[in-house]
């Protein structure tokens, strides 16, 4: 009972994960390519309409039409609409780790160590750096292609997997062995 207890010794604490990472497969690169893709027709099929309504198109026509430039602070002001459209569109999916597009093709979003990810990890960790970067002008284009591009890496992470410590598996694949 009078030890002398060893600063330097390791933690004897036995660590077990809370879900082993066995029967999760990766989702492949053209599923998640395809999901976005559905993700992406079904916000524009209400962003597009409320910025022709709103304006938008006409004004960036007539700055066109005098030399202006393709790029607008008026972008700032809609790109905030776009992540509340999609987060409306989105919130039930989003609470089981999934997208529209990732719920029709069997796809979940899960951390990194195969646990179930919340809904506010996935909006201020996944989504919300990823729009505050795409929004800064050049940089944000090149970022986002980068970003897709990280898809074809052996982990098929993206960078805003990587922020987030996601990862986004395929839920009507086989376990892997």
């Amino acid at each position: 009972m009078n030890d002398p207890v060893n600063p330097y010794a390791p933690p004897q604490a036995n660590i077990i994960p809370a879900v082993p990472e066995v029967n999760q497969t990766l989702a492949s690169p053209w599923r998640r390519l395809g999901a976005s893709v559905l993700d992406s027709l079904i916000s524009s099929v209400i962003m597009l309409p409320l910025m022709w309504f709103g304006g938008y198109f006409a004004r960036t026509m007539e700055r066109a039409s005098h030399g202006g430039g393709s790029w607008s602070p008026e972008q700032l002001l809609w790109a905030p609409v776009g992540l509340l459209v999609m987060l409306a569109l989105n919130w039930g999916h989003l609470g089981r780790g999934q997208t529209i597009g990732k719920g029709v093709l069997g796809l979940r979003i899960v951390r990194k160590n195969g646990t179930p990810v919340e809904r506010s990890h996935i909006i201020l960790k996944r989504l919300l750096p990823v729009q505050l970067i795409v929004m800064i002008p050049c940089v944000g284009a090149i970022f986002a292609l980068v970003d897709a591009l990280c898809i074809f890496r052996t982990q098929h992470n993206t960078l805003h997997d990587d922020i987030a410590d996601t990862k986004v598996i395929d839920l009507n694949a086989l376990p892997a062995a």
